[in-house]
């Protein structure tokens, strides 16, 4: 088995670089979680490609991350092969007709290039960190808006290794959520936005908007922004401030006292405590109110 493992390990770094048993906790936000067995960042979209084919084809399980913003990874880590799609070097491409962004460009990268180049129609990813995939994955957005309202096509690879470009239905996506086929990755997507009136104004509107983030959450500590969905007709961040869990803490996790929908790893968290944190939270919520709080964050790997 090492000697097949070292024939897959070579082979894949023809299409990326490819770490063993690195802790996953440099790239999440949160700054917890245990190691992933084999970790590959592709070079480029077909290094997705191919990675997610030879590990398939080689019996691995696979798991995605992107900025890794939205995700907490159990301590003891996880035995999926783990490719990272996400770059700081890459950047939309833009003509006329539409904007093609591959899921590596980061949203600061999109957001850059797009109100440079005269588009408008990205506000609500102001301030939002992550990259182009994930927030297609989880039809990321605020109140000003979602990726559904921009995006029309995706770009995927089933696990067959075939490439196909599905067109979105707004209507298929939902709340943090958008209709991708199961057991596919997203490569990139397709996006149609309106001319900016005033690039100027935009630009300013748009530091605006990052800046009154800072102010209102807790950038200070690491976090995953927003860790409970917004239940019909009520606000999680009242809901849990209502209940008195304002700076509730568990270990080195704690309800933020600056925005209460945030989890802040003050330090020394571990994994497991943020998770204990955010059931604690849940029960709470239950007990005193009768709604669920259901997670925006993804949680993977096995906790207590």
């Amino acid at each position: 088995m090492m000697h097949n493992m070292d024939k897959i390990i070579s082979e894949l770094k023809q299409y990326g670089n490819v770490s063993q048993n690195i802790s996953l906790a440099e790239y999440t936000s949160f700054k917890t979680g245990g190691p992933a067995a084999i970790f590959v960042e592709p070079f480029d979209e077909n290094g997705v490609v191919q990675t997610f084919v030879s590990a398939l084809g080689a019996g691995l399980e696979v798991f995605i991350i992107g900025g890794g913003t939205n995700l907490l990874i159990s301590d003891d880590g996880i035995p999926e092969l783990v490719i990272k799609i996400s770059d700081t070097n890459f950047y939309p491409e833009i003509n006329e007709e539409f904007i093609y962004s591959s899921a590596f460009v980061s949203k600061d990268n999109f957001i850059e290039a797009v109100v440079k180049a005269g588009f408008g129609g990205v506000e609500f990813m102001a301030g939002i960190p992550g990259a182009i995939g994930g927030g297609i994955f989880m039809n990321a957005g605020t109140f000003m808006g979602c990726f559904s309202d921009i995006l029309y096509r995706i770009k995927i690879v089933d696990s067959s290794g075939v490439i196909s470009e599905v067109d979105l239905d707004k209507e298929d996506s939902g709340y943090r959520k958008m209709n991708i086929p199961d057991g596919a990755i997203i490569l990139g997507g397709y996006f149609k936005l309106p001319r900016a009136y005033n690039r100027e104004e935009l630009s300013t509107f748009i530091k605006t908007i990052v800046d009154e983030r800072r102010i209102k959450h807790p950038m200070d500590y690491p976090s995953a922004g927003s860790v409970f969905k917004n239940p019909q007709g009520h606000s999680s961040w009242k809901l849990v401030n209502d209940c008195g869990l304002k700076g509730y803490k568990i270990g080195g996790a704690m309800v933020s006292e600056k925005h209460t929908n945030f989890i802040i790893n003050t330090g020394n968290a571990l994994s497991q405590d943020i998770y204990d944190l955010i059931k604690h939270v849940q029960l709470t919520v239950y007990k005193k109110t009768g709604i669920n709080l259901e997670t925006e964050v993804s949680i993977k790997g096995s906790f207590k």
